[in-house]
């Protein structure tokens, strides 16, 4: 009897010892294909350590460079973002510096990226506005040159960005995120451009309706994506309002926006959460590139009377427009 216990608990040690070396190997696994390779560096805001990794293009241009502050999605840890080595090579060809930011989760939080920032919560704000000041310090940042991307939960903190940042962002773009309906504050120093693109059939944040977090009262119901376009381009007193419709996409464009921002949105037809690699035959990370890369703080900060800014880092102050099938 004692004989077959022993056996029946050496089975179950086994069993055991099997599974958690199992979930070890497949930690690993997901490390290795998934994980950040980037350099990381720390850095200590209001007493809290942080952590963020860099891309610095080997060859850089003569003069200060294009800063993009990526924020991913899920539990904002140190994991690659899609299309990672695309923006990298983008990074390379076009003299831009790539900071990974990293999220923490601060309790009562539900996420990792904290959401409708007020005065009591603003630790990711200073973050992101200490880690531009520490890369500024260390590279040649174009301070009028700041751009922020994301994806998912990352794509709402960009809005975050939007509000509490707007000094020191010239344009934002994401996929599958939104906003707090009712936001405590966003008051704007000045106007951000916006590109926000969204699956038609996004399982978790739905296209068309608005929803409520599990147990994250203080942010609130989220807005449905076209009340979030709304929500930016009544913001900014758009004045036109333009649609091309693919079999893939619908894109609508808002311009003569005050401070001559644009607000623009992809809405990408049979696709969910996950990122999509094209849109309209072109790639995404293109498609956000050529929209971040027509505006500059500079060309908000020189206003004419009417307080319509003048051009953008193409000349025009209009960026520049994908439509199907282009291809810059």
């Amino acid at each position: 009897m004692a004989r077959r216990k022993w056996r029946k608990t050496k089975i179950l040690v086994g069993v055991v010892g099997f599974l958690v070396l199992a979930y070890w190997l497949y930690g690993v696994y997901v490390k290795h294909k998934w994980g950040q390779y980037l350099p990381s560096t720390d850095i200590v805001v209001n007493g809290v350590e942080r952590e963020y990794h860099l891309y610095v293009p080997t060859n850089p241009p003569d003069g200060p460079m294009s800063l993009m502050v990526v924020a991913i999605g899920g539990d904002a840890g140190s994991w690659m973002f899609p299309q990672q080595s695309q923006f990298e090579e983008l990074g390379e060809k076009e003299g831009i510096i790539l900071a990974f930011p990293v999220g923490k989760l601060v309790p009562p939080n539900e996420g990792a990226w904290q959401l409708n920032t007020d005065a009591q919560s603003r630790q990711d704000i200073d973050f992101i506005e200490a880690l531009i000041d520490e890369i500024s310090a260390q590279h040649p940042v174009d301070p009028a040159r700041v751009y922020a991307i994301g994806y998912s939960l990352g794509s709402m903190f960009t809005y975050e960005l939007a509000c509490h940042l707007s000094s020191r962002f010239a344009a934002i773009a994401s996929f599958a995120g939104t906003m707090p309906v009712s936001p405590k504050s966003c008051l704007q120093a000045e106007n951000v451009s916006i590109m926000h693109i969204h699956g038609l059939d996004d399982p978790i944040i739905a296209y068309e309706s608005t929803w409520d977090w599990k147990n994250w009262d203080s942010v609130g119901t989220m807005m449905d994506i076209p009340s979030l376009v709304q929500f930016w381009s009544e913001r900014y007193s758009c004045q036109n309002e333009s649609q091309n419709e693919s079999a893939d996409s619908l894109h609508i464009v808002h311009d003569v926006c005050d401070q001559n921002v644009r607000v623009e949105h992809y809405r990408v037809n049979e696709t969910g959460h996950g990122w999509p690699d094209s849109i309209n035959g072109v790639p995404t990370y293109q498609v956000i590139w050529s929209f971040l890369s027509g505006f500059s703080k500079s060309d908000y900060s020189t206003l004419s009377e009417d307080g319509i800014g003048h051009g953008d880092g193409d000349g025009d102050g209009q960026g520049t427009i994908l439509e199907p099938g282009e291809n810059e």
